[in-house]
């Protein structure tokens, strides 16, 4: 394939956004990284954003190349094209390896399937299949499109899915903390006011929309209360070029809350980043509990909970409003996936 060839190629929007084409072609190793996304939730964005930055800047003598979702057909067949022996094919983290997000578990399986003679990484995620019929079936597809791949590595990030995955899986397993814990980021200075619930509205939400009423009543005694999503409703789609934009600005929008209330795993960790008070409560399958108590259970401004007794959360959020927030060194937990791309 020549340079001409591969700037044709590029005409496919959403192969390697975030180089030039001849990058392609170059020397260097190459990481290509599967399933980037153009949705909006901030929470995936964050994470690819991590991804890029934790190899980039461990290992400068790889080329990082993405792919975005959309365009993940396209991208197995110039890959499968440029590929060499040792380079290493990705599909990037999050919470849809399972049958909540079948779109998305479609294309893992298509990309671990069709790169079985490379190294390949499912990057940390959180595993859930339902225990149905569907699940099931769902389950049996995954297990045969990975077990065709005696490369893959899967790297979970609680211990939760830890378990799933030895029972599930005959792949190599790693067990690291969410990609965006690996970021190295200085939070603002910014004027903090106001309650600001981020909230789910999918398939795994479970906390009661009443109690959610008594909880903002009760923030709106003292000041004003905010509902929001990490999935934004004000953009249609988010690709590469805007990625940053938007995940910055939602860590802007929790750096200027006094306190963050959510049933979200990122919300949590963007709290953590900007060292905002927050109270965390659980979805349908424990991901936020889970990496909370996996990692996270020695800061003292960050509260995961499973009550729902509005006095008892009013005397929990008191107290992590008096406290100077802490930090936690999650930096040797990324070791096992230091080691995958250093080897």
């Amino acid at each position: 394939m020549t340079v001409q060839e591969i700037k044709g190629k590029k005409l496919v929007k959403g192969i390697a956004p975030n180089v030039e084409p001849e990058a392609l072609l170059n020397d260097k190793r190459k990481v290509f990284l599967f399933g980037s996304p153009s949705y909006t939730n901030i929470g995936d964005q964050a994470i690819a954003y991590a991804e890029e930055k934790f190899i980039k800047n461990r290992f400068p003598y790889y080329e990082y190349i993405e792919i975005m979702d959309y365009a993940t057909d396209e991208g197995i067949e110039l890959v499968k094209e440029i590929i060499r022996e040792d380079d290493i094919v990705c599909f990037t983290g999050g919470g849809n390896l399972g049958n909540l997000y079948l779109d998305i578990e479609e294309d893992r399986r298509k990309v671990f399937s069709a790169f079985k003679d490379y190294k390949s990484i499912s990057l940390p995620q959180s595993v859930y299949f339902e225990d149905t019929e569907e699940g099931n079936k769902e389950k049996k597809k995954t297990q045969d499109a990975y077990h065709q791949n005696p490369n893959l590595t899967i790297a979970a990030r609680e211990t939760q899915t830890l378990d799933v995955v030895k029972e599930t899986f005959d792949s190599n397993v790693i067990f690291t903390p969410d990609m965006v814990l690996s970021l190295d980021i200085v939070p603002k200075e910014l004027e903090r006011d106001g309650v600001l619930f981020i909230l789910r509205a999918d398939k795994e939400k479970v906390t009661d929309e009443d109690f959610i009423s008594q909880m903002m009543k009760w923030a709106e005694k003292t000041t004003y209360a905010e509902r929001t999503d990490t999935v934004l409703d004000t953009v249609d789609t988010i690709d590469y070029a805007e990625r940053e934009k938007h995940f910055m600005e939602m860590l802007d929008r929790i750096g200027s809350s006094k306190l963050v209330i959510t049933d979200r795993l990122h919300a949590m960790i963007f709290s953590i980043i900007t060292k905002t008070p927050c109270l965390v409560f659980g979805n349908s399958y424990g991901k936020a509990k889970h990496s909370y108590r996996d990692w996270l259970e020695s800061l003292n401004f960050i509260e995961y909970t499973d009550k729902n007794d509005v006095e008892e959360l009013e005397r929990m959020i008191d107290r992590l409003l008096q406290v100077e927030p802490n930090e936690v060194d999650l930096s040797k937990d990324f070791q096992p996936l230091v080691d995958f791309f250093a080897s």
